[in-house]
């Protein structure tokens, strides 16, 4: 297995969670005259919290399988394909023996 598959794992999950709450917000912004505001505040602030709470885990969560180093949105958003560590320099792309 290669590294890259760990850090891709862990990257579509935070994703997902992460756009599963930013369509719910978007959903409650367009039926907010449609539902009580007694469902309706908790309902956004739950999907509010999800979203902070999936952006601090794909901050801090994608970590270097080697050495533990944060690598976060370095590899989220990155232009280029990012191949190694900046810390421990280990290459993404080989097999871990």
């Amino acid at each position: 297995m290669k590294p890259r598959d760990v850090i891709d794992k862990r990257k579509n999950t935070y994703l997902i969670v992460v756009a599963a709450s930013f369509a719910v917000m978007t959903i409650l912004a367009f039926t907010e005259k449609y539902i009580p505001p007694d469902i309706f505040r908790p309902l956004v602030r739950g999907s509010i919290a999800v979203f902070v709470a999936g952006n601090i885990l794909m901050y801090i969560g994608i970590r270097c399988p080697k050495c533990k180093a944060i690598l976060g949105y370095v590899i989220v958003f990155s232009r280029k394909k990012v191949d190694q560590c900046p810390r421990c320099r280990i290459l993404f792309d080989e097999e871990i023996p």
